[in-house]
């Protein structure tokens, strides 16, 4: 048409993908290790976004004594996610690694839930009425009605870098638009952090199964 027009672009900072809570528990990690200019895959600052859209239900956390406990309850927990009416769809199990995803998966199976894993990119299915088991990694720009993030209690494994784990496990958490489900047994520092701010910030952070 001919017509020139100038303006400025605005990065609006209000996350609308994620509850307060999601975004606090996400936050407990990230915050003493990333700085205000890291930004998520959508673009939205990592730290402290001006504020979020809505509220919903405390992030529910697992601490059992073995990752095996820990997958029996997180398959258990989709059961009963279902029977609310979750769809299978709705569902993702997010890995810091492929050892975890592999008994994560086994732990479905052993249950007869309906589940598909995804090891490299171009594998997703989204019309697929499954539970979406992945890599952290592999799940940026995506998002699930409900996330489960087992094995948080061993991050970061020892001679990872901490920063980079706490970016992976931000970007894995605000995946979740409704519910949050996280395993924290284990001696590494996120889930120390994580089952500390559950006894001092309760409203926040629920405690499932001990």
């Amino acid at each position: 048409m001919g017509i020139q027009a100038q303006g400025r672009t605005t990065v609006l900072k209000i996350n609308y993908r994620n509850t307060r809570q999601i975004l606090h528990t996400a936050s407990l990690v990230a915050a003493d290790l990333l700085t205000a200019d890291d930004q998520d895959d959508d673009g939205i600052p990592l730290l402290k976004p001006v504020s979020c859209g809505r509220e919903g239900q405390a992030p529910v956390i697992i601490h059992l004594p073995t990752l095996r406990d820990e997958a029996f309850a997180i398959a258990d927990h989709l059961v009963s996610a279902h029977k609310e009416g979750f769809a299978w769809g709705d569902m993702a199990v997010l890995c810091a690694d492929w050892k975890t995803m592999d008994l994560c998966a086994s732990a479905l199976t052993q249950r007869k839930l309906p589940h598909r894993v995804r090891k490299k990119s171009g594998e997703y299915q989204p019309s697929a009425d499954t539970i979406q088991v992945m890599t952290m990694k592999v799940s940026k720009g995506l998002e699930f009605p409900l996330v489960v993030l087992p094995a948080v209690g061993h991050m970061p494994a020892p001679g990872e870098d901490k920063k980079e784990a706490a970016r992976i496990f931000y970007v894995a958490a605000t995946r979740a638009t409704q519910r949050l489900v996280i395993g924290v047994g284990g001696d590494g520092g996120f889930g120390r952090s994580l089952r500390n701010d559950s006894d001092t910030a309760p409203g926040l952070l629920a405690t499932r199964v001990k």
